[in-house]
């Protein structure tokens, strides 16, 4: 996702380069089981501790001390400045004379571009909805997710038992299915307010939250589809697994049958070059108890590559998961009024956290005052508008004093 340097040509020749509150999962469906094919290579979490490799995955030589209040350490390295751009080469079309040298310019891309990821569009952005699917992270019978990787933004919100549960925007790219699709949470509804009455995809609800749901579709928050009602025809079960972890949805499928108010988000981030506060860092841990989650800076890839329990968190394809940004968000959690034994996330309100990336890490500020805004995220010193590398962002939603943030030795520890 970022552009290489321009090149520097010897002849004088004119070049143009482009460029989802706790609620009980146990619910009748009506969905048949199908074998759906999709289960991919299968990937095990195996336990708390244990090394994994993901091959190419480089820590920085710097070091930032944990806690939750990052330190600031002299950079050794210049600024990532991550904006696509057309490298256009000026030069004479005649033979150079010795000494004779071609200059090159690069300008920022200042076409269209996608609105949950910042890229180009250089052929527009797609005329369709975003599509919410609720994506199952209880334990190891959960994993390899399926088609989470194309996921413009990716939401990790605690659920029942300390455990995460992935609210997964897409709308940049559609994998052909997506699983494990779960049950809705309360939590929800607010959480994807802000996209512009979105598809959101869940595999049924109690039936607290789904009154819940059937009213923010008549408000026209967002238009639902799950294993009964409109586009259940669209679900499936694969049958390599067992339920609840096999539950697959056809995302171009359900996008067929949404009807003709349903219009292309708006971005919900800010994206340009990172702050001249940043600082460098090796990654981020959140610890729950019973989750474990890690993103270590890979020099490789330039990506924030995802460990669970101790290991990479694979895909179907045996690829890691990783994103372009890594937001921790110290926001609140309540008792579910649908369920009491479930947490209910708070998405509005303010509070601090933590923005990830191009290897470095600034503290901030977040604020959303309605569920229909955006996320305003500010530098915690300075209070300017920070922005977002572009690409994927996976955001973590964590509690008071939950989180740190991993200095070389640790994230080494863990890569091995």
């Amino acid at each position: 996702m970022r552009a290489a340097g321009a090149l520097a040509l010897a002849l004088a020749l004119i070049l143009a380069v482009s460029c989802g509150s706790g609620e009980s999962d146990d619910v009748v469906d009506t969905v048949t089981s199908t074998s759906t094919g999709t289960s991919g290579t299968t990937g095990t979490t195996g336990t708390t501790g244990t090394t994994g490799t993901t091959g190419t995955t480089g820590i920085p030589d710097t070091t930032s001390p944990g806690g939750d209040e990052p330190v600031a350490v002299p950079s050794t390295t210049e600024d990532i400045v991550t904006s696509p751009t057309i490298r256009t080469e000026f030069g004479d079309t005649e033979a150079p004379d010795e000494g004779t040298t071609t200059t090159t310019t690069e300008a920022p891309w200042d076409g269209l571009t996608m609105p949950l990821t910042g890229e180009p569009a250089p052929d527009g952005i797609p005329e369709r909805p975003a599509l919410v699917v609720k994506v199952g992270n209880n334990d190891w019978q959960s994993l390899p997710q399926v088609g989470l990787e194309a996921a413009d933004i990716v939401y990790e919100v605690m659920v029942e038992n300390f455990v995460t549960r992935f609210v997964a925007v897409f709308h940049s790219e559609l994998p052909p299915a997506i699983r494990p699709v779960r049950s809705a949470r309360s939590s929800d509804i607010d959480l994807v307010a802000n996209l512009d009455r979105p598809i959101f995809v869940y595999w049924g609800s109690n039936t607290v939250v789904a009154d819940e749901i059937t009213g923010a579709e008549r408000f026209g928050v967002l238009l639902a589809r799950s294993t009964s009602g409109r586009g259940q025809e669209h679900f499936s079960r694969d049958d390599t697994r067992r339920a609840p972890y096999n539950g697959v949805v056809d995302p171009s499928g359900v996008l067929s049958s949404m009807d003709d108010l349903a219009i292309a988000p708006g971005p919900l981030f800010t994206y340009g070059p990172p702050a001249d506060s940043a600082i460098p860092t090796a990654g981020v841990r959140w610890t729950t108890a019973n989750r474990d989650v890690v993103f270590v800076w890979d020099t490789g890839t330039e990506q924030w590559i995802r460990y669970q329990e101790g290991l990479p968190h694979l895909d179907a394809s045996g690829e890691p998961l990783a994103a372009d940004n890594v937001l921790k968000l110290t926001v609140g959690y309540r008792r579910s009024a649908a369920d009491s034994t479930s947490p209910q996330l708070l998405s509005t309100g303010s509070g601090d956290g933590w923005l990830f990336r191009d290897g470095t890490v600034t503290g901030i500020v977040w604020s959303r005052q309605f569920v229909a805004d955006g996320w305003t995220i500010l530098d915690d010193d300075s209070g300017e508008r920070l922005h977002l590398d572009q690409g994927s962002t996976w955001v973590l939603m964590t509690r008071l004093g939950e989180g740190e943030i991993l200095d070389v030795r640790e994230a080494r520890e863990l890569v091995g």
